[in-house]
C-alpha cells in the first residue's frame, strides 16, 4: 500500500532486521501508554529490559519466519508498527492445523494516529494469515484497541483465562 499523506508517500511494508530498534521502541511505547492510562507506574529500567528482549525476540524469529512485522513508513519515519508470532498449537473441530498466530505491538506514534495506520496494519497481518492457510488469529486488546479490532471482526473469546505466575 503507498497512498499520499499531504507532500509525502506513506508506505505499508514488511519489516526488516534493520526496524528491530524502531519495533521494540514501539513495543515498549504501548506498555507505557497502557499503564499510564491504568494510573499502573512504570519502572524505566524494567521498560529498558522489555525493549531489549523483545528486539532479540524478533532478531530471532525474523530470522526463522516465526515472526512478521509491518510498518507504516512516511519518508524515512516509520510512524507505526505491529506483528504476528506463529507457533504451533492444538487442532481443534474447526481447525486441524496446528498453526495459529498472536497478533501484537500494534502502535501508531501519536501524532500519526486517526489515519487507520493501525487498522492497516492489522488488515495486513490477517490477510498474511489468510494466504499462509492460518484460520486462527489471536490478540490480547487494550481498552484503546478493542474498537479497532471488533470493527475488523475480532471476536472475544469467553472461555480463555490467563494464570500469571
Amino acid at each position: 500500500m503507498n497512498k499520499p499523506n499531504g507532500n509525502r508517500e506513506v508506505c505499508l511494508r514488511v519489516a526488516t532486521p534493520d526496524d528491530i530498534p524502531v519495533l521494540s521502541k514501539h513495543h515498549r511505547m504501548m506498555f507505557e501508554e497502557i499503564w499510564e492510562r491504568k494510573d499502573i507506574p512504570t519502572d524505566p529500567s524494567g521498560l529498558a529490559s522489555l525493549e531489549k528482549e523483545y528486539a532479540k525476540k524478533l532478531t530471532n524469529e525474523f530470522k526463522s519466519g516465526t515472526c512478521i512485522s509491518w510498518v507504516i513508513q512516511i519518508g524515512d519515519k516509520i510512524v507505526s508498527s505491529g506483528a504476528i508470532s506463529i507457533v504451533s498449537y492444538v487442532p481443534v473441530p474447526h481447525d486441524l492445523s496446528l498453526r495459529v498466530a498472536f497478533l501484537h505491538s500494534i502502535y501508531t506514534e501519536k501524532e500519526y494516529r486517526h489515519q487507520y495506520y493501525a487498522r492497516d496494519i492489522t488488515q495486513e497481518a490477517a490477510n498474511y494469515c489468510r494466504s499462509q492457510g492460518i484460520k486462527r488469529l489471536y490478540l490480547f486488546a487494550s481498552d484503546a484497541g478493542r474498537p479497532l479490532y471488533e470493527n475488523i471482526g475480532f471476536e472475544p473469546v469467553p472461555n480463555m483465562m490467563l494464570l500469571l505466575q
